[in-house]
């Protein structure tokens, strides 16, 4: 696909549940005597942010994005995929730019269980130039299970993204919709920005912009879709 011609927008660290002080590492960062190799690896479920954090930290570091998913450098060719993986890495430092390496599981898989040679010079490859790559650039990946533990330990910078905490589900709704959080909101299954952001997208659509309840219907749906979607533990009493 092609590659985004404007900066991300919208990225708000208040609405991202990450295991680290966003703003606070953004400006750390951005700071003039800050290192410039730095590598960080974002994981959790899809629609938490990981991405948009990517993008914003990058722009806030005065650098452009260069996104790579995994299917764009994934060869069906012996060698392909370390030649592909070698050209992202040129590129970024060549132009200038902050590389961001999306379903980076399937670029880094365990070695421990490779069926083909490919599969461990593929992440050889890889390990090889985040040594030497003289920018930061991050790594994103729902399944951080699956990478390969010697990957793990050369992130300088290692962030967990999860589902929005109940007072961040109802600041997000104020932001999106524009209204007050229902009380049915904290019954939904954990929601992120993602879901809130496609629901205010399909509102207009549907006629549901400013109906609250029905805006709650549409979060419930998308909610109710990801894999392993559970309500909250927990009971509420009986009106």
């Amino acid at each position: 696909p092609p590659q985004e011609a404007t900066p991300e927008t919208g990225f708000d660290a208040s609405l991202a549940n990450a295991d680290t002080d966003l703003a606070a590492l953004a400006r750390r960062l951005a700071a003039p005597e800050a290192p410039r190799a730095v590598s960080l690896l974002l994981s959790g479920p899809p629609g938490t942010g990981k991405s948009a954090f990517a993008r914003d930290l990058a722009h806030r570091l005065g650098l452009a994005p260069l996104v790579k998913r995994a299917s764009d450098l994934l060869s069906r060719w012996v060698g392909g995929s370390e030649q592909a993986i070698a050209a992202a890495f040129q590129e970024a430092a060549e132009e200038g730019r902050f590389l961001i390496l999306d379903e980076a599981d399937g670029l880094l898989a365990d070695r421990r269980g490779a069926a083909q040679s490919w599969e461990v010079t593929q992440v050889n490859e890889l390990l090889t130039w985040m040594e030497h790559h003289p920018l930061p650039f991050a790594c994103t990946t729902n399944l951080p299970e699956r990478l390969d533990p010697a990957c793990l330990r050369r992130f300088l910078v290692k962030i967990r993204f999860d589902a929005l905490r109940p007072d961040q589900a109802a600041a997000a709704f104020r932001r999106f919709f524009g209204l007050a959080a229902p009380a049915g909101l904290g019954d939904l299954p954990p929601l992120v920005p993602a879901d809130f952001a496609l629901v205010a997208r399909k509102a207009g659509l549907v006629g549901a912009a400013g109906d609250a309840a029905a805006l709650l219907r549409l979060l419930a749906e998308e909610a109710g879709m990801r894999p392993g979607a559970a309500a909250p533990v927990g009971f509420r009493p009986r009106d």
